[in-house]
């Protein structure tokens, strides 16, 4: 059967949570849990997101080399 990336992680979760670092490893899980929030995307985004993805099917865009270049769209 083959592992996911997510079986991967649990697994290091689980000998982590087992082991002598157990008590950081939960403030630091703890600490970044606290920063988590849910993200919403608005009708403009989304079709902001939309318009993005259909430029970029037409071939408008620019590298990221070509962008630091100076160039623009």
């Amino acid at each position: 059967m083959k592992q996911t990336v997510l079986d991967d992680l649990v697994a290091k979760v689980k000998a982590i949570s087992e082991s002598p670092q157990r008590e950081l490893f939960v403030k630091i899980v703890e600490s970044f849990y606290e920063h988590v929030e849910p993200e919403y995307f608005s009708q403009e985004d989304l079709a902001d997101i939309q318009e993005g993805q259909e430029d970029i099917k037409q071939g408008k865009y620019l590298s990221l080399e070509e962008y630091r270049q100076g160039k623009r769209l």
